[in-house]
């Protein structure tokens, strides 16, 4: 595809067509990069994007979240307490 080179003050600027943007993942801002004869353009990524959603914990049909659940633990299954001071 080529597209005109556009003036924004005293710079240049680029339009990409929104079907290319929304291809890509770019949302509000890219990583330039000069390479052998060219630039690349690359959506910025953030580290950890989407990790508290991907670590919520979802309930069980008992009301009882997963990792309540031990099953097999011996401290369990007999009472014990903190020995005193």
């Amino acid at each position: 595809m080529q597209t005109p080179i556009i003036s924004i003050g005293n710079s240049k600027g680029l339009r990409l067509p929104k079907a290319i943007l929304q291809q890509c993942g770019i949302k509000d801002m890219v990583d330039l990069r000069v390479t052998d004869g060219g630039l690349m353009i690359s959506p910025v990524t953030r580290p950890r994007a989407g990790w508290e959603k991907a670590i919520q914990l979802d309930p069980l049909d008992d009301g009882e979240f997963a990792d309540m659940q031990t099953p097999g633990n011996v401290f369990d299954a007999a009472e014990w307490a903190w020995p005193e001071n």
